[in-house]
C-alpha cells in the first residue's frame, strides 16, 4: 500500500511539474513538491538497510578475494530485484600481501621481541651484524660501516621508507626500526612506490629497540637474523558495480552520483567501512526507481577503495569528456552509521562548499534544524571526482570510533538513527538536484 500511494504522489508530482513546466511557475518551491518530497523519505526503510548489513558483514570484504566477489554478487541480486540493469566494471589492481611469518633472533638477547612487518615490507632471509645506527640519517651513517649488515634505527621524525632506502644505499642487509608507538600495523606503511629496491624491514617496540642498543653498546659484536616469508604483491581483480536511472523527463542533461565503496580491510567484518555507506546507496537506488526525475542518477558501487581508491579511480577514467561535464553531483557515503563515532561531517577535498554540500546543508537545515559546516577530507572516493573537476563530497562520522579497520567493526555498533539521518539528508538532498533547474523562472 505504501508502495503504491508513493507512486501516485510522484505520477501526481510529474503531472504538477510539466504544468508549471508550461506555465514556467517555480514547481520546486509548491507545496504539491514539499509533499511529495516528505512522502518520498517517508519509504526510507531501516530493515531493508539491515537486511543488507547483515548479508554484507558475514565476512570480511578483502579487494580481490571471493568475499568481494560474494558481496557484488549480493548487490547485484538487489539491484536487478529492483527492476535496474547493473553494469559491472572490472579492474585489475596490486595488492600487498602481508607476510606469513616474521621473525628476529638476537645473539646473546635472552628476551622474547615482538617484531612485526610494514606494509610493504619485503622477503628476505638475512644473518648479520647488528648495528646502532641512530636515528639512520646520511649523517649517522658517516660514522660506522654497515655493508652487510643490520642496522638498528631509532625513528624520529624520518619518513619510514625514506630511512629504509637509505639503508640500503649504504649497504645494510637488513633493517629494524623501533620507536614509541603501539604496533598498529594497518597504519604503518612504506608505501609500494620504492617496494623494489626496499631491503627487509621490521618494526621493534620501543622497549625492545633500546634493550638492543643496549647489547650492541656492550662492546662484543652482536649477530642477528631476521627472516621474512611470504611478502609480495600481487596483481588481482576487482570491479565497479554501476546502475544507472535514467531521467523519465527529457529536461536536463545533468547527471547525479550517489556512491560507495562496498569492500573492507583484511579481518573486519566491515560493518561501519563501509557495509554502511553501501547499505544506505542500496536503500536509495530502490527508493528512487519510481520517482520521475528530470536528471540521470547514477548509483555506484566502488571495489578496492582500501587497497588506494582503486575503484572510483577506474570509474573517473572511464568518463567521457562529456560525462565529466555533466555530472553535477558527487555524493559519497563512507562510515555513515558508527554509533561510537563523533559528529557527522561533510568534507570535500579543499574544504569549499560546492553543489553537494550546499543541497545537504539545506537538506540537513529542513530535517535536523541546522545547516552542516563543510570540513575537508580526503581520503575516500569522492576525492578522484574531485580531481576531474566534478563537486563531490564525503558523509561521514567523525572522528571515527575507536575500532576502526579491526575485527570489532560488526553490526552491533551501528545506529540506525545515524543511518537514517545520513540517507534522509542525501535523499532529500537528490530528490530536490534532480528537479533544480528544471523550471524556466
Amino acid at each position: 500500500m505504501a508502495r503504491k500511494r508513493m507512486l501516485f504522489s510522484f505520477l501526481l508530482l510529474f503531472s504538477i511539474l510539466l504544468t508549471a513546466c508550461s506555465a514556467k511557475t517555480p514547481g520546486v518551491d509548491s507545496p504539491e513538491f514539499d509533499q511529495a518530497q516528505s512522502e518520498f523519505i517517508e519509504e526510507l526503510n531501516i530493515e531493508n538497510i539491515y537486511a543488507s548489513l547483515n548479508e554484507l558483514t558475514k565476512n570480511p570484504r578483502v579487494a580481490g578475494t571471493s568475499s568481494e566477489m560474494r558481496a557484488a554478487a549480493f548487490l547485484t541480486v538487489q539491484l536487478k530485484a529492483e527492476g535496474y540493469e547493473v553494469a559491472v566494471q572490472p579492474f585489475d589492481f596490486e595488492r600487498y600481501v602481508i607476510p606469513e611469518s616474521q621473525s628476529l633472533t638476537v645473539e646473546g638477547f635472552a628476551g622474547p621481541l615482538s617484531p612485526a612487518p610494514f606494509q610493504y615490507s619485503v622477503d628476505g632471509n638475512v644473518d648479520g651484524q647488528l648495528v646502532d645506527a641512530g636515528y639512520g640519517l646520511k649523517k649517522d651513517y658517516k660514522k660506522i660501516d654497515v655493508k652487510g649488515k643490520i642496522a638498528l634505527v631509532a625513528v624520529d621524525k624520518t619518513a619510514f621508507s625514506e630511512l629504509v632506502l637509505l639503508a640500503s644505499e649504504v649497504g645494510a642487509k637488513a633493517i629494524l626500526l623501533y620507536f614509541p608507538d603501539e604496533l598498529e600495523i594497518d597504519k604503518w606503511t612504506l608505501g609500494k612506490e620504492h617496494f623494489k629496491e626496499f631491503i627487509p624491514a621490521l618494526a621493534l617496540t620501543y622497549d625492545d629497540g633500546t634493550k638492543l642498543v643496549e647489547l650492541v653498546k656492550n662492546g662484543s659484536p652482536v649477530n642477528a637474523a631476521v627472516k621474512i616469508k611470504g611478502a609480495r604483491i600481487d596483481k588481482v581483480a576487482s570491479q565497479n558495480l554501476i546502475v544507472t536511472k535514467h531521467p523519465t523527463l527529457e529536461v536536463n542533461d545533468d547527471i547525479i552520483l550517489i556512491g560507495a565503496h562496498y569492500d573492507s580491510v583484511d579481518e573486519a567484518p566491515g560493518a561501519s567501512d563501509n557495509a554502511s555507506g553501501t547499505a544506505v546507496v542500496l536503500e536509495l537506488a530502490r527508493m528512487f526507481k519510481a520517482v520521475p526525475t528530470n536528471k540521470e542518477i547514477r548509483f555506484l558501487f566502488f571495489g578496492a577503495e582500501e587497497e588506494g581508491l582503486h575503484g572510483s579511480e577506474k570509474y573517473v577514467s572511464a568518463l567521457t569528456k562529456d560525462e565529466i561535464k555533466r555530472s553535477a553531483a558527487m555524493f559519497n557515503l563512507d562510515m555513515v552509521g558508527s554509533a561510537d563515532a563523533g559528529d557527522l561531517a561533510i568534507q570535500t577535498i579543499d574544504g569549499a562548499d560546492n553543489t553537494v554540500t550546499k543541497a545537504a546543508s539545506k537538506a540537513n537545515e529542513a530535517l535536523n534544524g541546522d545547516p552542516i559546516e563543510t570540513d575537508f577530507g580526503d581520503r575516500s572516493d569522492h576525492t578522484p571526482f574531485h580531481n576531474a573537476g566534478i563537486d563531490a563530497a564525503l558523509f561521514i562520522y567523525d572522528p571515527v570510533e575507536e575500532w576502526y579497520h579491526t575485527p570489532e567493526d560488526t553490526i552491533e555498533k551501528l545506529s540506525k538513527d545515524r543511518l537514517v539521518n545520513v540517507a534522509k539528508i542525501v535523499g532529500t538532498s537528490v530528490f530536490e538536484l534532480t528537479f533544480s533547474g528544471m523550471i524556466e523562472e
